[in-house]
């Protein structure tokens, strides 16, 4: 079971078969926010977007989600650390 914040520190661009086990386990989990940071960020994003939604287009579980090309991965963790949730979290540093 993952925390309810997630930073994801990416080390290669996303491909299902590196990434889709691991981001359907944290929607499936029903984690609260997911922080991409270092390599293809924005597509690590939008992978974790497509999954929120079911075949009929209805939301299986909605997660808020952020890019952070640009940033280090301290910065991302203090960004994640101070984003309110509604219940209490954690934030996890996942690798990928």
């Amino acid at each position: 079971m993952h925390a309810g914040k997630i930073v994801l520190v990416s080390k290669s661009a996303y491909t299902p078969e590196i990434g889709e086990t691991l981001l359907r386990q944290l929607v499936e989990d029903k984690i609260e926010l997911f922080c991409a940071v270092g390599v293809d960020t924005a597509n690590w994003e939008d992978a974790l977007d497509w999954l929120c939604i079911g075949p009929e287009g209805e939301s299986i579980h909605f997660i808020i989600t952020t890019s952070h090309p640009d940033e280090s991965i301290e910065e991302v963790i203090s960004f994640a650390e101070t984003w309110r949730s509604d219940r209490a979290c954690e934030v996890e540093v996942v690798y990928a």
